[in-house]
């Protein structure tokens, strides 16, 4: 079963968005909202997902954010800019201080994430690739709420 929720609705348990090409939750055990692309998102499902992800930061004051994007095979250039000069502010006056990006081993979704990670570190966020979910986490955790 898919849980649909729409921006701004409450959450089910920790699960924020549950749609086909993502899902967003609250990682308690790891303290961090945890976003998972699982397939192509079209413009507008991808701009209202990190938006919809700012609830859980904003509600649990989150000071990491983790997005897990093996699965995307690409990013349009409009929604890298938009991500970079709308959202990435956005993040950061959430509270967010660290963002740790999961990447594909290769191909184009990879260099898509490599850019953006390029265009948004030291923009008052520190943002890493990782070709692991373990390495971000453990990444993550060197950071303390407050």
């Amino acid at each position: 079963m898919t849980l649909k929720r729409a921006t701004g609705a409450p959450p089910i348990g920790d699960v924020y968005l549950d749609e086909p090409w993502v899902s967003i939750r609250w990682d308690g055990a790891h303290h961090c909202v945890h976003t998972e692309w699982k397939a192509f998102a079209t413009s507008v499902e991808f701009r209202a997902a990190l938006m919809r992800a700012l609830d859980p930061i904003r509600e649990k004051r989150a000071v990491g954010y983790l997005s897990d994007t093996r699965k995307i095979k690409v990013i349009v250039h409009t929604d890298q800019a938009w991500a970079n000069e709308v959202w990435i502010p956005l993040l950061v006056a959430a509270g967010v201080k660290r963002f740790a990006l999961v990447t594909a081993a290769s191909g184009l979704g990879k260099m898509n994430v490599e850019d953006v990670i390029q265009l948004v570190d030291n923009r008052g966020v520190l943002m890493r690739g990782f070709s692991s979910l373990e390495g971000a986490r453990h990444w993550l955790a060197e950071i303390q709420p407050g």
